[in-house]
């Protein structure tokens, strides 16, 4: 979008050169003509990608299954669940329904909450959700700003779906050894690249402790942003779990298998590109999740790792081939439940991160080894 550009420059212009970071928060989400805070509709076939709720049902299914564990071992007293960015609704509307018919007496202690800034996606949710009338009363919407959440603290879980890969990240380059930052600059043409010292504290500290395996030339990129979200939601987590779903890995396995050029891609009508300063507003700008750094920071606000495995595996263990096996007969429906689990597909690629707050040892079905489970199929 031409006007997102020009505001763009003219911060270029001020400050002399930006960091990839403020880029990508100002094309993604800039109030009136961010990506995210637009009327385009990102995910589906006439979206620019799918996500595991928009794929079919059963996610949102075995989501809840988690959910009803983990009410138990909180001692099934009132439950909140934090959504963070629902898309169109689809994943709380899985849940919910499957919640409301399989576990009634669940049902009566939850209550959802969708965090969601982009209006027009707000009202999806609404229109889908609540219109209906089958569990409205059980829902509201609030907001998240660098300030907090709109909400007061809460007992449950803070639940996420390829929140964390969309928040704006740091670009980073070795140089003769040492790390520099890729900041964003404005030649009088076009948009240009420019290697200098990290710009914070926060990051030089990380890049000093990290001991990670870069090479010369090679590009990584630091979320201090996620950071600031995980210090936000252990202080309104009074007791409870936090459950991220997104792409990623731990961060030796990504900066082996990224090659030099980093993280960061861009998705456009189910393509993926590098073009981040083209179709500014209109294409989605994501960076695989380093888990091992979500890890660390979670401890850091009281958040104790419970289990990290890979949503085949989390999947599995939940019981989603077991499901499969009752509509074995629906070659289509087989199709679709196979992307969310299948290695060449969602399943290695997205990973299940789990923690915990003051709960003591939980375990939890999802996490469980797959040598242990008994295939009912």
């Amino acid at each position: 979008m031409g006007i997102l550009r020009e505001l763009i420059i003219e911060k270029i212009k001020n400050k002399g050169k930006i960091t990839f970071a403020e880029f990508m928060q100002m094309a993604l989400y800039h109030p009136e003509h961010g990506y995210y805070n637009s009327n385009i509709t990102p995910v589906g076939k006439s979206g620019d990608f799918y996500t595991s709720p928009a794929v079919h049902q059963m996610f949102g299914e075995l989501v809840a299954v988690q959910l009803e564990e983990m009410w138990q071992t909180l001692g099934c007293g009132t439950f909140t669940v934090v959504e963070m960015g629902a898309n169109a609704g689809w994943l709380c509307y899985d849940c919910m329904r499957y919640i409301k018919s399989e576990y009634p007496e669940f049902y009566k202690n939850i209550q959802y909450i969708i965090v969601e800034s982009n209006p027009h996606m707000r009202k999806k949710q609404q229109e889908l959700l609540c219109e209906n009338d089958i569990f409205h009363e059980k829902l509201s919407w609030h907001s998240y700003t660098e300030d907090g959440f709109s909400f007061d603290d809460v007992q449950g879980c803070f639940l996420s779906n390829e929140f964390a890969d969309a928040l704006p990240v740091h670009r980073l380059i070795v140089k003769k050894g040492e790390i520099k930052e890729i900041y964003v600059g404005y030649n009088g043409i076009d948009f240009c690249e420019i290697i200098d010292e990290v710009c914070s504290r926060e990051l030089k500290g990380y890049c000093a402790d990290a001991e990670l395996p870069l090479r010369e030339d090679q590009i990584f990129e630091m979320n201090l942003a996620v950071c600031g979200y995980l210090n936000h939601v252990a202080r309104k987590l009074q007791r409870g779990f936090v459950m991220t779903i997104d792409y990623g890995d731990t961060s030796y396995r990504l900066y082996q298998n990224n090659g030099r050029e980093g993280a960061v891609r861009c998705y456009y009508r189910h393509g993926v590109n590098r073009k981040y300063y083209e179709r500014l507003g209109e294409q989605d700008i994501t960076a695989s999740v380093n888990f091992s750094y979500l890890i660390n920071v979670g401890k850091g606000f009281g958040l104790e790792a419970t289990g990290f495995v890979k949503q085949s595996h989390y999947l599995i263990a939940l019981g989603i081939l077991e499901k499969l096996n009752r509509v074995r007969d629906n070659p289509e429906t087989v199709l679709k439940v196979k992307n969310l689990f299948l290695p060449d597909s969602m399943g290695d690629v997205f990973k299940v991160l789990i923690q915990h707050k003051n709960v003591k040892n939980p375990t939890l079905s999802g996490l469980k080894p797959l040598h242990t489970i008994k295939l009912g199929i």
